[in-house]
């Protein structure tokens, strides 16, 4: 399971800039894209951030990969 990916598709989903998601997370939009590249771990700290970001629950993040 990839979160990056699963962030990735919840962003699109809700229609939604990753400008916009790293702005509301508290991250830079270079610090998101890291993170949903790659360059930057996604540590467990900022999973609820994102979360919170996107209007979402933590288990939305981790169950978009398995539809």
């Amino acid at each position: 399971m990839n979160v990056a990916n699963n962030i990735r598709k919840v962003v699109a989903q809700k229609g939604m800039v990753q400008k916009v998601v790293a702005e509301r997370s508290g991250f830079t939009e270079q610090q998101f894209t890291d993170m949903l590249n790659g360059r930057k771990i996604i540590r467990a700290d900022y999973v609820p951030k994102i979360a919170e970001a996107l209007n979402c629950t933590l288990d939305d993040l981790f169950a978009a990969g398995d539809s």
